[in-house]
């Protein structure tokens, strides 16, 4: 079971970059890009999505790019996941059953449903901003595209 989706987790990585930046910076998808590993096309659409829920404001020219609208420590987790995937994977049974309830539960309902909550709990509870504290060690994967491409341009 995935809690969210590539695309809520390059939505993160991009906002805690903005983070670090602070509320009303802008900064360039180019550069948001290279940082994070998020292919650029991908990372458009995504700020086009961000853009339109209220969590970006964007800018064209020379100084454009996208900022961040609100204070990071005023944007949770849940938030952001709510934006991009929904809130589904939070309500679909673990198991894959149509009906998966309190009164008429799978096998793991029991175990899924106090995970869930927890996790519920804690995406509501944690924000941006507590996503910078250990941002200067966190080192993204690349695109395997992007590997091999490297490995090819180091034999040349």
């Amino acid at each position: 079971m995935q809690i969210y989706s590539k695309t809520c987790e390059y939505a993160l990585r991009a906002l805690v970059y903005l983070a670090l930046k602070g509320k009303g910076v802008f900064i360039g998808a180019s550069e948001i890009s290279e940082a994070t590993g998020i292919p650029g096309p991908y990372l458009t659409k995504i700020f086009q999505n961000l853009t339109r829920r209220g969590f970006l404001k964007s800018r064209r020219g020379v100084s454009g790019g996208v900022a961040l609208c609100h204070q990071p420590e005023d944007v949770s987790l849940i938030q952001i996941v709510e934006a991009i995937d929904d809130l589904t994977p939070f309500d679909e049974c673990v198991m894959g059953l149509d009906q998966c309830e309190d009164h008429n539960g799978c096998p793991l309902h029991p175990i899924w449903s106090n995970a869930k909550n927890e996790i519920f709990l804690k995406l509501k509870t944690t924000s941006l901003m507590d996503l910078t504290k250990n941002s200067k060690k966190m080192k993204y994967r690349r695109l395997r595209r992007q590997r091999l491409l490297s490995a090819f341009s180091d034999d040349a």
